[in-house]
């Protein structure tokens, strides 16, 4: 008669279990651990949108925003008649604050709106894209640009165009400089046509290279300021 009360004998009459709960479970926490690694690091990289609308909910006063609502650049919905607040065609895209103007004659109000663009749109307030040095790719704290050009292209007519142009610091040959700010262009054209739907003839292509600064390129702070994308509009 076999002593049970012996471990060792109870030990080697115990089932032997296969080896997939284990797996299974290993791979549970390998994937619990990932995930929480991915939204740590987007935290990190304080690029959370939870209402879609190109401005990170760090930067976000209005963070519940309607869907594929127009909004500002601190992820505010913007009316559509301060949207006509945007610089005229053949101007670079601009965004200005508007004040409220009643008048019973809407051309005149037009008029009168035009003027005030005109007036109040300054440096400051022209709409860019910049880049690292080098570099064509689109940093994740330029989005919040992206997303104002985004809201111009929703609230206008079907038929409204841009020209995204290109521009370069004065570091590095005419040639290289000339094809870098082609390839920033077409970078941002392709994030409008392929993350936000944009019909690709809305968007034309022009390379300045380092032919326009908007500062001198003396030293690395106005060099960064010369690395960047504009918006001619063309139509609207």
């Amino acid at each position: 008669m076999t002593d049970m009360s012996d471990p060792r004998v109870y030990a080697r009459k115990m089932p032997v279990r296969s080896g997939s709960f284990a797996t299974k479970l290993s791979l549970g926490l390998i994937c619990v651990v990932c995930g929480l690694c991915i939204s740590g690091a987007a935290l990190a990289l304080g690029w959370v949108d939870s209402d879609l609308d190109g401005v990170p909910d760090s930067k976000d006063a209005c963070p519940h925003s309607r869907p594929n609502a127009v909004v500002d650049a601190k992820g505010c919905e913007i009316r559509r008649d301060e949207i006509a607040c945007i610089a005229p065609e053949g101007e670079l895209l601009s965004f200005c604050e508007p004040a409220a103007q009643t008048a019973k004659n809407g051309q005149a109000r037009q008029n009168k709106q035009d003027e005030q663009v005109k007036r109040s749109i300054g440096e400051s307030n022209v709409v860019r894209v910049y880049f690292a040095f080098a570099s064509a790719e689109v940093s994740i704290d330029q989005w919040p640009q992206l997303a104002k050009v985004r809201d111009f292209l929703s609230a206008s007519d079907a038929n409204a165009r841009l020209t995204l142009v290109g521009h370069t610091d004065n570091i590095g040959s005419e040639a290289v400089n000339l094809s870098l700010s082609r390839q920033r262009a077409e970078r941002v054209k392709q994030i409008f046509v392929q993350d936000y739907g944009v019909k690709a003839e809305r968007l034309s292509i022009v390379a300045k290279g380092a032919s326009q600064p908007v500062t001198d390129n003396l030293g690395p702070g106005e060099r960064a300021l010369n690395r960047r994308v504009e918006f001619m509009v063309e139509a609207r």
